[in-house]
């Protein structure tokens, strides 16, 4: 993790060593400007999740969640953004997100959210294979971390995690699953006992570089 006195471009603080509400101010900035990689191909199917950012007392939070346990969910018990697949009824993919968000957490986006950016497309995997269909994120800000009243059908618990944990070694680690005989070592956020790896892992990686990759960029 870069020291307390890391600048950014022009001299000026790196947005994540900025107190809660310039960092948030300094990283909406700069994902605005930021373009990003869209899939180019139509897939079978279309999901959203959002990205929440809200200051608290020394940090930006996250919101997480963690799904509930089904047997047809191929992403069952993970940590996760809210979000899911794209309907009919949405306007265009951030409604998407916006809806899925209030359906499983109770908190109204288009009420109480800003959109700051489109993250990059992801294709969707599960179990080690492929899936027919493409992930959106959207980056959203909130004025503060705000409660969540859950859909018990879909989300067994929410989470607001420091975003410094996802800059932060000391966080960062591997899970390991065998899989048809063989091991298979992932990459992972670790924090307070939750994994955080998959799809989630690679929307919160990409943001991260993304922050990263621009405050190298020479101005």
């Amino acid at each position: 993790m870069r020291g307390a006195h890391s600048l950014g471009p022009g001299g000026g603080a790196a947005p994540l060593q900025l107190a809660a509400p310039e960092k948030l101010s300094a990283i909406s900035q700069r994902m605005r400007q930021r373009v990003p990689q869209i899939v180019g191909h139509q897939p079978g199917s279309r999901a959203a999740v959002a990205m929440v950012l809200a200051p608290d007392e020394d940090d930006l939070r996250v919101l997480l969640i963690k799904r509930a346990d089904h047997p047809s969910d191929p992403w069952s018990g993970h940590m996760a953004l809210p979000g899911g697949r794209h309907d009919r009824s949405d306007g265009d993919l951030a409604e998407t997100a916006i809806r899925e968000t209030a359906e499983e957490v109770g908190i109204d986006l288009a009420a109480h959210g800003q959109l700051i950016s489109r993250l990059d497309d992801l294709q969707a995997t599960a179990r080690g294979r492929n899936l027919d269909m493409v992930i959106t994120p959207f980056l959203f800000a909130l004025d503060h971390p705000h409660p969540t009243v859950l859909d018990r059908s879909e989300v067994a618990a929410t989470l607001w995690v420091p975003l410094r944990v996802f800059h932060d070694a000391d966080f960062h680690g591997q899970i390991t699953f065998e899989r048809d005989g063989m091991r298979m070592d992932y990459p992972a956020f670790l924090y307070e006992g939750h994994k955080v790896w998959g799809l989630t892992y690679r929307i919160i990686r990409g943001f991260i570089d993304a922050l990263d990759a621009e405050e190298r960029l020479p101005r």
